[in-house]
């Protein structure tokens, strides 16, 4: 896949999983039930990790073949893991990362596209937040019971505390990405100045 392919993947997968997930707010809008907290949970998480995974494309199909990506983060940003089978042959398995540890995974990786500075602000209460809301997609995706479906109001806490710093995190990382893209035109033209 080219970094234009990849770019329009991610634009793509952006405006659909995000219109889902307005779908959901509008929806649960005329009624708190809990059918609307479940699908605003599911639309909520299926934007997080489809972005998560976008970014690791455009990375990828940016960076791939440079030395800003170390063959191990390459590994990785595919979702690959070499081992051997019984001949002793070497194959590639497939290894899916695990959120949401793959979402720092993909963010520092990111913003290596813009030779930006960025870290994810781990110590906010929105990140230990997001990790026990994964939790609570989980029981609604893998129901064990029928109590497990239910979303109590602690539930609820943590998931919108964790919507809300993916989002500060995801605006943050842009605009360290923009203000990276600033001064990198700024030295070329700089160079270019000089040059001419």
């Amino acid at each position: 896949m080219t970094r234009t392919e990849a770019v329009a993947e991610l634009q793509a997968l952006w405006g659909i999983l995000n219109s889902d997930l307005d779908d959901a707010v509008a929806y649960g809008k005329h009624g708190d039930t809990p059918y609307a907290r479940r699908a605003l949970v599911r639309a909520h998480f299926a934007l997080v990790e489809g972005m998560s995974y976008a970014l690791r494309q455009v990375t990828l199909a940016s960076l791939r073949g440079t030395p800003l990506l170390t063959d191990d983060e390459v590994l990785l940003l595919r979702e690959e893991r070499p081992t051997i089978d019984q001949q002793g042959e070497v194959i590639v398995l497939q290894q899916y990362l695990k959120f949401p540890d793959s979402l720092l995974f993909s963010l520092r990786c990111y913003v290596k596209n813009h030779g930006a500075s960025f870290e994810p602000d781990r110590t906010h209460p929105g990140w230990a937040a997001l990790k026990a809301a994964v939790k609570v997609r989980d029981k609604i995706t893998h129901p064990k019971s029928a109590s497990a479906v239910e979303l109590s109001q602690t539930d609820l806490k943590l998931f919108v505390e964790g919507a809300q710093w993916w989002k500060m995190t995801m605006l943050a990382m842009f605009a360290a990405c923009n203000e990276a893209d600033e001064y990198w035109k700024a030295e070329l033209k700089k160079q270019h100045d000089v040059a001419g």
